[in-house]
């Protein structure tokens, strides 16, 4: 069997009238978290996806949704929101699992961040085997050593968060990038 391609990779905005494709990663996406989170499907066979349900809303205009797509083909998506205290968070990311630890999420994470200049806070959860170890390498490439990670309080319905935080400068990035070797700011 031979892998998928890996590059390039873009990110292409999307709006509501993306509802189904959306919806469908946000599936995979919550299906993901359910062993971290304990999550059952509802009834029908779905999860609950509040972050999806908040940007298909429209109810903060000043959320972004955007699809990861390699050599033209969909492979996972990107939300964004206005963070705590300013800047921009990273409020969903997903990479379907034929494409990890190719590359593709680095380099959708790095144009993502290229995209929005200023300050970044990204939270994950350390629980994840590999999160940490993948948003540091992200902030490194973004910005060197000039990155800080803390953890957040302990929600009562859910594992903690843990914060990358660090700040860019910058104009917008290009459309795609190749994954290999990723995009160095």
């Amino acid at each position: 069997m031979n892998p998928p391609l890996s590059e390039p990779v873009a990110l292409k905005p999307v709006d509501r009238t993306h509802r189904a494709v959306l919806s469908n990663l946000g599936q995979l996406f919550r299906h993901d978290l359910s062993q971290w989170y304990g999550l059952l499907p509802n009834d029908d066979g779905t999860f609950n996806d509040r972050q999806l349900d908040h940007f298909l809303t429209g109810a903060d205009p000043e959320r972004r949704a955007f699809l990861i797509t390699v050599a033209g083909r969909t492979a996972g998506y990107v939300m964004t929101a206005p963070a705590e205290g300013g800047g921009t968070s990273i409020t969903a990311f997903f990479v379907v699992r034929a494409l990890r630890r190719t590359g593709v999420g680095r380099t959708a994470a790095i144009l993502t961040v290229a995209r929005f200049p200023g300050r970044w806070r990204i939270g994950f959860q350390r629980y994840n085997p590999g999160v940490e170890a993948f948003w540091s390498g992200v902030a490194t490439a973004v910005v060197g050593d000039k990155w800080e990670i803390n953890d957040g309080p302990r929600p009562e319905s859910r594992p903690p968060d843990t914060f990358i935080t660090f700040t860019t400068e910058g104009s917008s990035p290009p459309d795609e990038v190749g994954a290999v070797g990723g995009r160095s700011t």
